[in-house]
């Protein structure tokens, strides 16, 4: 494994669930969509697919993932890209948006990569599909991490978060105009 791949910190990735695991036990249906949060060491990127064919489960496992960052006052917009899988899509976050219990804060210092957990779920079952772990640029790292902390520091209203949400979607048209004026596009490693 080349330097570009490897971590200062132990290369444990945190979640114990395993391909062919409920994604929450006691669930077995889930909208289509997204989940990311910052959650056991590493930023996680759930995507909840109906049915996915063999070909995007491999795809998933091993094309190249770009990602972005958008941010729209309280309203950040994660951005992400799966090579001949998955086109530019995004989920939009707030930290303060999770119960105060699961709220985590990235703590990667200036200068290391972040681990990016990525789970896919299919939504007929509540099963994951596949997994992977890859690191973060040192750029996005450290915009994600600047990002979070300033969203835990302000004081949090649902209806403005909301508000930011619909202007965003009203001003882009699409997850390809998002990204053209995102402040940051990066591929990951590994």
């Amino acid at each position: 494994m080349s330097d570009i791949h490897t971590f200062a910190r132990p290369e444990t990735e945190g979640d114990t669930r395993k391909i062919g695991d409920a994604y929450i036990d006691g669930l077995s249906r889930y909208d289509e969509g997204a989940r990311y949060t910052y959650h056991l060491g590493a930023h996680d990127l759930a995507l909840f697919w109906t049915s996915p064919s063999a070909a995007e489960i491999a795809g998933f496992r091993s094309q190249p993932i770009e990602v972005g960052l958008y941010q729209n006052g309280p309203a950040a917009f994660l951005l992400y890209k799966i090579d001949q899988v998955c086109e530019w899509s995004d989920v939009a976050f707030n930290v303060k948006r999770l119960p105060e219990a699961e709220r985590q804060l990235p703590d990667e210092p200036t200068g290391e990569r972040a681990r990016f957990r990525l789970t896919l779920v299919d939504t007929d079952t509540g099963i994951i599909k596949a997994k992977r772990l890859v690191s973060l640029d040192k750029v996005m790292t450290q915009a994600l991490r600047h990002a979070m902390r300033e969203q835990a520091a302000q004081p949090f209203n649902h209806t403005l978060y909301d508000i930011a949400v619909q202007e965003t979607y009203a001003r882009f048209p699409d997850t390809d105009a998002l990204v053209r004026a995102a402040e940051l596009v990066e591929a990951t490693h590994g």
